[in-house]
């Protein structure tokens, strides 16, 4: 009688083990974003699409869900209430996460970086001629900024700062980067930040000139950086490596010149700017990106410790060792190029 039950038994457990297996549902990771082409996320979507090959694990252990931001800060809140499950933040974004909103986050891997040398460096554009000649005059002034708190945002205030010029001296106006070029044209603002693929326009025209560029302010940084929860990376490790083998290789794919032609049709396809607008991306015109997605974590650091100094922000934090985990994307290369 009991090895009949127990051969019942083992014959279920054959028989019910791959269902097991066959409902386990992929961990859905929803990656915040700001614009793109910088930010790869929505791009790696549509490029799951035309190489799936490249995504291994996509729809297996994984789905990938790109959500729009203004910028940074905004996606604090929903990291915080686990409606966004990576969150490209600035570093004061990563330092208000910590220190305000109480997050036990992590560093995971780089986004965009500005300031290495023979790359893009970010340029934030007055009238020539207008009332602007020097920081000093942007006391007064209008200023543009797609988020309070964002990288470019940060950037600028600390230039700001070194010049004793406080945030209460000019007016914020937040704004998308794509309507930049339109509201300095129209006069409704004296500076604005401008990403690669708005310069050409604004350069072409002859009537602006860049007051400053964000490597004036920090040299080489880390603008962009991708953060997490501690809490879902220990629930979900072995999705998020896999999901950070697919990435690599993206951003990989993406860096290759051999494919600049066709990432750039991706590119005019998600954000429906002119193909001559984008030649620059990925490119040593465009920001740099870490083909290893590895982020330069003493920029973030030297970011945070500038602006605590300079009153941008309120308290300080150091990052290494708690609040950066680089394990995702190391054991993630290692998956792909070996030891």
């Amino acid at each position: 009688m009991a090895k009949t039950v127990w051969r019942i038994l083992a014959a279920l457990a054959l028989v019910l083990a791959p269902m097991g297996a066959a409902s386990a549902q992929p961990v859905t990771i929803k990656i915040g974003w700001a614009q793109t082409p910088g930010h790869l996320a929505p791009l790696e979507a549509a490029l799951a699409k035309r190489h799936p090959e490249l995504f291994h694990h996509l729809g297996k252990s994984y789905v990938m869900v790109p959500v729009r931001f203004q910028g940074s800060t905004p996606q604090v809140q929903a990291l915080a209430t686990g409606d966004l499950q990576i969150a490209a933040f600035g570093s004061a974004a990563t330092a208000l996460a910590i220190t305000r909103a109480h997050l036990d986050v992590r560093v995971v891997a780089d986004v965009v970086q500005d300031g290495v040398d023979g790359y893009f460096t970010q340029p934030y554009y007055v009238l020539k001629g207008g009332p602007i000649k020097t920081i000093a005059d942007v006391k007064g002034k209008r200023i543009a900024t797609n988020a309070i708190g964002s990288g470019s945002d940060a950037a600028m205030r600390i230039m700001f700062r070194r010049h004793g010029i406080k945030d209460s001296d000019f007016t914020t106006i937040e704004a998308n980067f794509a309507n930049m070029p339109a509201l300095i044209e129209d006069g409704k603002v004296d500076l604005v930040p401008i990403l690669p693929q708005f310069a050409r326009s604004i350069e072409a025209s002859g009537k602006y000139r860049p007051l400053f560029h964000i490597h004036d302010v920090y040299g080489q940084s880390q603008v962009v950086e991708w953060v997490m929860t501690e809490s879902f990376i220990k629930a979900h490790r072995a999705a998020l490596v896999d999901f950070f083998a697919d990435h690599i290789r993206a951003v990989r794919w993406f860096l290759d010149p051999a494919h600049h032609q066709e990432a750039v049709e991706i590119a005019h396809e998600v954000t429906k700017q002119p193909i001559a607008n984008l030649e620059y991306a990925f490119t040593r015109k465009d920001q740099y990106r870490s083909p290893d997605a590895k982020p330069n974590v003493p920029a973030i650091q030297r970011e945070i410790d500038d602006s605590v100094k300079l009153g941008i922000l309120p308290v300080d934090v150091k990052l290494v060792p708690k609040y950066v985990d680089l394990t995702l994307i190391e054991d993630a290369k290692r998956r792909i190029d070996g030891n």
